[in-house]
């Protein structure tokens, strides 16, 4: 569940005074949720400067690493002498110590790290120098391999009340949503409908990521053919179909929890609660709430729950995304 900046860093306090603290955290969220500035504040608990911004961080020893080259990409880096990438980011770490004692690193834009410097970073995670803060800052934490994901504690951020942009998919979904008061609501052909369009974002989303995650496999094959063995490229294909299966899991979540905030929006209206999570889209959300009793948008709202706790079993998308869209939509 996202949190809002400050309840995270709260959490954080606590789990500091309390000498709880882990090594590694990943900050994720999109960019308007702010994770560069939660990043400087996480320092900040461990560290008296008190720095408002990761640039002055790294005057004080921090270790920040940002994507270099034209590609965007973190590269594992070969002696460590080479700025952005993650073997310097280890021999820095050896070498420098912040204010307050500890050695701190910042990877910015964690998914830009190529599978090769994921693995390479893993290391590190697994066994940091003593008194070490690790913090990644994704948008797109699904990037990242699973491996990682397990070894740090994640931190979704929301953005602030009003300014939350979305991506190209998001705005789909939410032009679906905007139909809804204006769909002839309560029949089966009109909830099948619905789950179509739904289906039909999901669908485009992984074409996408499939896309993107194959061009840069084709761009490593044509690079270590000549060097490497097929063994390599045999687990590095195994790699990226699974990596390409996790980023479109993570997005699917997303596109879920983008439903049930929609359709929370509708429930809160009904009681009239000032909070949304989704404000610049509160006409719509009235209309739905004016339209539906509160006990139908509870019951929808049940529906939808249970089809996001289904989705995270090994169940068929699609049907349970139609059974799901009949019972939210259909009555």
């Amino acid at each position: 569940m996202p949190y809002k900046a400050d309840h995270a860093l709260s959490l954080l306090t606590r789990a500091q005074q309390l000498g709880r603290m882990a090594h590694g955290y990943l900050i994720s969220g999109p960019r308007e949720a702010g994770l560069e500035a939660f990043a400087a504040r996480v320092i900040g608990l461990i560290s008296p400067a008190g720095h408002r911004d990761l640039d002055d961080w790294a005057q004080e020893g921090a270790v920040i690493l940002r994507p270099q080259s034209k590609s965007r990409r973190i590269s594992v880096g070969d002696d460590g002498s080479e700025v952005g990438t993650i073997r310097y980011l280890e021999r820095m770490i050896h070498r420098t110590t912040a204010p307050g004692g500890y050695k701190i690193g910042v990877i910015v834009d964690a998914e830009r790290m190529t599978p090769q410097a994921q693995n390479a970073f893993l290391k590190t995670l697994e066994e940091p120098p003593a008194r070490t803060l690790l913090l990644l800052l994704s948008t797109h934490p699904e990037q990242l391999l699973t491996t990682i994901l397990s070894r740090v504690i994640q931190i979704p951020l929301l953005p602030p009340a009003g300014v939350r942009h979305f991506d190209e998919h998001e705005e789909k979904l939410l032009a679906v949503l905007q139909q809804l008061s204006t769909r002839s609501g309560g029949n089966i052909g009109s909830a099948l409908g619905l789950k179509t369009d739904f289906q039909a974002v999901l669908d485009e989303m992984y074409d996408e990521i499939k896309e993107e995650q194959e061009g840069e496999f084709e761009k490593e094959q044509d690079h270590y053919a000549q060097t490497t063995d097929g063994t390599w490229l045999k687990q590095r294909e195994e790699e990226v179909t699974a990596q390409i299966e996790a980023r479109y899991l993570q997005r699917r979540d997303a596109m879920m929890d983008l439903l049930l905030a929609w359709m929370g929006d509708v429930a809160r209206q009904q009681v009239g609660a000032n909070n949304l999570d989704l404000p610049q889209y509160r006409h719509a959300t009235k209309k739905l709430a004016e339209q539906w009793q509160p006990e139908e948008t509870s019951k929808r709202l049940r529906a939808l729950r249970q089809l996001e706790q289904h989705l995270h079993t090994n169940v068929n998308e699609g049907l349970a995304l139609e059974v799901a869209f009949i019972q939210a939509f259909g009555r």
